[in-house]
């Protein structure tokens, strides 16, 4: 009886639909790519420094409420080249970023 039971599961597993592939399990994102799994989060900060050869922004963010942050000053990584013509010291932005492995990106600039 254990074993008709057994390969019943493993039946009913085998014939989830593919969209259940692509569900949240555990906190875990399981069937997307890393981008996918974040969403774009808007912030509103002013631009502290500028290392394009590191590709790095340096923002003084507000709060985050949607994130639970306080304000604070980090580095982001800057997605596009063409985003650092908006990127200049002692500006106030408002910008769009996601989370990307460790690192932050920033993805638009308002």
């Amino acid at each position: 009886m254990k074993r008709f039971a057994s390969i019943t599961i493993l039946l009913s597993l085998v014939s989830i639909p593919a969209q259940a592939a692509d569900m949240v399990m555990g906190g875990m994102h399981m069937g997307s790519s890393a981008q996918e799994q974040s969403a774009a989060v808007q912030a509103v900060g002013v631009v502290k420094a500028v290392d394009q050869a590191r590709g790095v922004v340096t923002i003084t963010h507000e709060p985050i409420p949607s994130l639970g942050w306080s304000a604070m000053t980090m580095d982001f990584m800057v997605d596009k080249p063409a985003l650092y013509k908006k990127l200049m010291p002692g500006k106030k932005v408002h910008f769009q970023f996601r989370e990307r492995g460790e690192d932050y990106l920033l993805i638009a600039v308002n």
